[in-house]
């Protein structure tokens, strides 16, 4: 059996980061294919016991676990990049949040038509609901020239295969998460990824619930935010710095800092960048 990594290319645009990836794969290309039932079970073994962990959390504390649910996604499938994605019945797709952070932006540059993103069409036109990887979806939905125009938009952050696990909720949305790398993904990963859906929709449920208690609703968060530190969580995601924000508020940045603090506090997070992020899932901001 050839290795399955042989026709990876390291192009300019991060050469580093996707030679380390290509590394890591060749290294545990003997693990995958020598035992891919006991890697399953350990990988599942692992995620219960992350699930175990998030849900002995008071609702105010779970939220902190995304990142880590998404690392251990990323860490799972040998990914370079995971997302939690929402796409409309108009084929409109939002990133709702990425790990790592920012490593793709979240709308495509150029004038890409999702109605031809192969996953997408698959989803859409099946109305199936199973794990699905982007190198499995028959031509008769997605043509070859369709493949080879996302594998060139995805090209520079080398995520031109995707795995899609999407969330059994219900309703028109389709919610998922996606895992993304430069390579196909395995009939094992297939199975680990058809292993954990129920895990992650079930989570997903547990947060929905979680938000309808008057503890942990995005409503009382919001009023537990002052006014003056919803508005400099409204400058910080504009890009504005500590001095500027204070400059536009007429306080002094020391105060900027203190509010910074409290909204750090009040939304569980270590840095502006997650305090955002989580401002715009609370709706406590509007869209990017």
């Amino acid at each position: 059996m050839p290795l399955p990594y042989t026709h990876f290319y390291v192009r300019n645009e991060t050469s580093l980061g996707a030679l380390s990836h290509a590394i890591r794969l060749l290294w545990r290309w003997g693990q995958i294919y020598n035992s891919p039932v006991e890697r399953n079970v350990a990988q599942y073994r692992t995620w219960l016991e992350l699930v175990g962990e998030f849900l002995q959390q008071r609702p105010g504390l779970a939220l902190r676990y995304e990142e880590q649910l998404l690392q251990l996604f990323t860490e799972s499938f040998y990914g370079a990049c995971t997302t939690r994605n929402q796409v409309k019945n108009s084929w409109g797709n939002r990133i709702i949040t990425c790990w790592p952070l920012r490593y793709i932006p979240d709308d495509p540059p150029g004038e890409y038509d999702y109605r031809e993103q192969p996953l997408l069409r698959w989803h859409a036109f099946t109305g199936l609901r199973g794990p699905q990887s982007i190198g499995r979806v028959p031509e008769a939905l997605a043509s070859v020239r369709m493949k080879q125009a996302w594998h060139e938009l995805a090209a520079p952050w080398n995520i031109d295969h995707q795995l899609s696990v999407p969330l059994q909720l219900g309703g028109s949305d389709l919610h998922s998460f996606l895992v993304q790398r430069p390579d196909e993904f395995t009939d094992q990963e297939m199975d680990l990824a058809s292993l954990l859906q129920p895990i992650l929709t079930g989570l997903a449920f547990h947060l929905r619930l979680v938000w309808s208690t008057t503890e942990a609703s995005p409503r009382g968060l919001a009023a537990e935010l002052t006014l003056q530190e919803t508005a400099v969580l409204s400058l910080l995601s504009r890009g504005l710095s500590a001095v500027s924000s204070a400059r536009r508020l007429g306080i002094s940045s020391r105060t900027v800092e203190k509010h910074l603090e409290h909204i750090y506090r009040k939304l569980d997070v270590g840095d502006r960048l997650l305090a955002v992020q989580r401002g715009r899932e609370l709706g406590l901001l509007g869209p990017s």
